[in-house]
Parts: C-alpha cells; sequence; structure tokens
C-alpha cells in the first residue's frame, strides 16, 4: 500500500483537546503527516507554543459550555473555508458510582464527553461539507461498549457518543463524509498516569500485549481514519487497545 494514502498534505484538522495526552499526540502526528492542524484546550500557553512548533493555530475554548462550543466554531469559520479532519478528542473522566451520584459532576462529563462532540460536528457541518472528502472521529473508549463500575457517567457519555458515530455517518455519507470512532484502552495519560502507578504490574499483565499504551500509539489510527488510506471505512470502531477488551472481563 503506497505510502500517499497516509499523507494529509493540505489537509487542514481540527483536534479538540489538543494540549497534551491523545490529543496533543494526535495533533502531532497529523502535522508530521502534512496537516495544517488546530489546537485546541485551556491551556492557552501550552496550546500556543504546540500550534507555533506545528505550524498551526490555537483556539482557547470552554467545551463544557455551550458558549466554549460557539467561540471555537465562530474562530475557524472565520480563518477558514473549509475542514477536512475533525477530531472530537476532548474528555473528562470523574470516577462516581450510581450510588453516589452527583448530577452537576454528570452534566460536566456529559457536556464535555458528549454535548460538545455533537453540537461541535453539526455547526462546523458547513465546513466540513466544502472539503472533498472530509473525515470525522470521535475518541471514545474501549468503555463505549465494555462496562467500568463506579464509573456509570463516563460510560454512558462513551456510549452516548459512539451510537452518535455510527448513526451520522449514515446521515453524512451521502456528502462523503465520513464518521468514525477511535476506541483507546488503558492508554497513559497525565489524567490517569497516578492510577496506573498504584495498579502496578497488574495492568500491564491484563493486558495481550503486555504494556499499557502511550499516547503515540494512537496516532497511527487516528492517521488511517483521516486519511485517504481509510477512504471506504465509516460508521465503524477502530479498537487501539493491546486487546484489552478481549481480556478484560474475566478479570473483573
Amino acid at each position: 500500500m503506497s505510502t500517499t494514502l497516509f499523507s494529509l498534505v493540505g489537509k487542514i484538522a481540527l483536534v479538540t483537546g489538543s494540549t497534551r495526552g491523545i490529543g496533543r499526540a494526535i495533533a502531532e502526528g497529523f502535522a508530521a503527516a502534512g496537516a495544517r492542524v488546530w489546537i485546541h484546550g485551556r491551556d492557552e500557553r501550552a496550546g500556543t507554543a504546540l500550534a507555533q512548533q506545528l505550524g498551526g493555530r490555537f483556539c482557547y475554548a470552554d467545551l463544557a459550555t455551550p458558549e466554549g462550543t460557539h467561540t471555537l466554531v465562530e474562530t475557524l469559520a472565520e480563518a477558514e473555508e473549509h475542514l477536512d479532519i475533525l477530531v472530537n478528542n476532548a474528555g473528562i473522566e470523574i470516577h462516581m458510582p450510581v450510588t453516589r451520584m452527583d448530577m452537576v459532576t454528570f452534566d460536566l462529563i456529559w457536556n464535555v464527553n458528549t454535548r460538545s462532540a455533537v453540537e461541535l460536528t453539526s455547526l462546523l457541518l458547513p465546513l466540513l461539507q466544502k472539503a472533498s472528502a472530509a473525515s470525522i472521529i470521535n475518541v471514545t473508549s474501549i468503555h463505549e461498549n465494555t462496562p467500568f463500575p463506579d464509573n456509570v457517567a463516563y460510560t454512558m457519555s462513551k456510549a452516548a457518543l459512539g451510537i452518535f458515530t455510527r448513526t451520522i455517518a449514515v446521515e453524512l455519507g451521502g456528502w462523503g463524509i465520513r464518521v468514525n470512532n477511535l476506541a483507546p484502552g488503558a492508554i497513559e495519560t497525565d489524567l490517569n498516569r497516578e492510577a496506573l502507578r498504584r495498579s502496578g504490574p497488574e495492568m500491564a499483565r491484563r493486558i495481550p500485549l503486555k504494556r499499557v499504551g502511550q499516547p503515540g500509539d494512537m496516532v497511527g489510527p487516528a492517521l488511517f481514519l483521516a486519511s485517504d488510506a481509510s477512504r471506504y471505512v465509516t460508521g465503524t470502531t477502530l479498537y487501539a487497545d493491546g486487546a484489552y477488551t478481549q481480556n478484560l472481563l474475566r478479570h473483573e
């Protein structure tokens, strides 16, 4: 297969939540493949520095609020005539069992993980429709399908995002817009590094590839879904989890 299939030269991409972790790794990977990347996040200093490093642009926006979502859309629409790639990566995870459900926290998780992705996709459709073959990637989780006890709000938000992807893939196919889920497994990021440290080697033993993933492990799958290499792939979930999902339930 030609490496040009994975080229993003001339493409414009927006990666939400890209000042650190998986989002940052994807943004860096897209830039290396030739895309002009819009960095988004709430860390203005880190975002501006990364955008300068990658030759892209940065937009500050708090996706926990509708105002933040609209700010991001308006900023992008003022600067670009089309958008080739949208990666809805921004997300938060707050463990909360149903026995201690706090609806304010539930709404926060829902707004960032699900509502913002739905609204961004809807509002950016005019720019996506102007691209020759746009790709939307929604970063879900292995928990879009696999239960995670004591984490009901997070798993619900990812499951909802997963079915959103499959539904709009049908709706948007006529415009040549592809929509897919990228579902990471146990990935070491700033958000979960301490929890992984506490779990010790047990976590790696549960993963068939025998290691916890790194943000860079998501670059290849994301590049595949963003590029012409997956030009006939839409409405599906690409699991990037070291087969953790296949081995998970027998250990719970």
